[in-house]
């Protein structure tokens, strides 16, 4: 996505007010934000296989100088999803970023089946970003995916989460959006890791 599309559909004229007018969308009207999505794949071809929003971010938004915010390369995210492996479960992802290692890890489970045959609940997520500015997009990368678990939004290195949100696909339909659930009772909250690991 370039930096032009992103403040075409997200009608902004600044792409610091992205990750806002994101938040606002994932937990404003339904049918508004499913008709955007729809828009979003569309834009990119039906291509759900990166994640869109990496240049838009690194070039605009990150934050490499105050929280050491760098991004995996795609082809390293994809050498470390075939080196991880897995056979379902729960994955624990430490730093989340906006998705995108995320995402490389979702496709190589989704690629193996039909697509009406893969089922969202044989891969759910655990995840932590710290980013203010990260956190709208990771969740809207996870719920336009149909990816279910939850995020929690917060330092994993001290064990503490502001926020979490929880993404469920109500049906296990690999061709549905998560619905995004935000629990504000974890101020401070600790939290056990999954086995497994990227």
């Amino acid at each position: 996505m370039t930096r032009d599309e992103a403040l075409s559909i997200f009608k902004i004229n600044d792409l610091l007010n992205l990750p806002t007018r994101i938040r606002e969308i994932i937990f404003g009207e339904r049918s508004y934000r499913d008709e955007l999505y729809r828009d979003l794949i569309r834009m990119h071809g039906g291509d759900m296989t990166f994640d869109w929003f990496q240049s838009v971010y690194e070039e605009e938004l990150s934050e490499r100088k105050n929280k050491g915010q760098d991004f995996t390369p795609k082809e390293v995210s994809e050498l470390e999803c075939l080196l991880a492996g897995g056979n379902g479960g729960i994955i624990h992802e430490p730093t989340a970023g906006t998705g995108g290692l995320i995402i490389q890890y979702w496709w190589g489970k989704a690629k193996k089946s039909m697509p009406w045959d893969f089922k969202p609940g044989s891969c759910i997520f655990s995840c932590w970003e710290l980013s203010d500015r990260s956190i709208p997009i990771l969740l809207l990368n996870l719920s336009i995916r149909g990816i279910m678990g939850e995020v929690f939004h917060g330092d994993v290195l001290e064990n503490k989460a502001i926020d979490r949100y929880v993404l469920i696909n109500a049906n296990d339909d690999p061709m549905a959006f998560s619905d995004i659930i935000v629990d504000n009772s974890v101020i401070g909250y600790k939290v056990g890791h999954s086995n497994t690991l990227f």
